[in-house]
């Protein structure tokens, strides 16, 4: 009588025991590029981002692409993107404007690419069709043409590379110098 229960004890133990075997799954390979693919789609995007809990850029744009599985990871912003950078106040310091964007988020080059408008709070104005910002290095820099309106005169040239707060810049291949009417060229925001 006494190896009743344990025999019935042991049977429900040896039974779990077996019963619990490895679960073989058929899957499928789905052949999705994750180059071409995006990990997240993104529409009419309003976002700020913040750096040392103080905001410290605001991102419009209608469609954010992010390929965190490619390689290498990156973002795309097709249809235009607004980014600006903000003081304390909230208020835009630097705005920059753009047909398309690309971002590597390993090296973190920023590509700018068509209509690429940048002012700044001191009414400096920034017209190229590329330009490049590489946040590691804090600087951005273009081959391609670019106008220049700073402090009542208009650069032209190819070949640029700034600070990112635009205080100390270069033109490489200078093609004109010329003085403007402060009021003649609103730049707006």
């Amino acid at each position: 009588m006494r190896l009743i229960p344990l025999t019935i004890l042991s049977l429900c133990l040896c039974s779990s025991l077996l019963g619990c075997k490895d679960e073989v799954k058929n899957v499928a390979a789905h052949g999705v590029n994750p180059g071409k693919v995006p990990t997240m789609v993104s529409h009419d995007v309003n976002t700020v981002i913040s750096d040392s809990g103080h905001v410290r850029y605001r991102i419009t744009t209608p469609l954010w692409q992010m390929f965190e599985d490619a390689e290498p990871p990156h973002w795309i912003f097709p249809k235009s993107v607004t980014a600006q950078e903000l003081d304390k106040s909230f208020k835009p310091i630097t705005t920059i404007r753009c047909d398309s964007a690309y971002y590597d988020e390993r090296t973190q080059i920023w590509s700018l690419n068509g209509n690429v408008r940048i002012s700044t709070a001191d009414n400096q104005l920034i017209l190229t069709n590329q330009m490049y910002w590489n946040q590691d290095a804090h600087k951005l820099y273009s081959e391609s043409f670019i106008h220049v309106e700073r402090e009542a005169r208009v650069i032209e040239g190819y070949g640029y590379e700034s600070n990112e707060d635009f205080t100390t810049y270069r033109l490489n291949k200078v093609m004109a110098i010329f003085p403007i009417e402060e009021d003649r060229f609103p730049r707006g925001e």
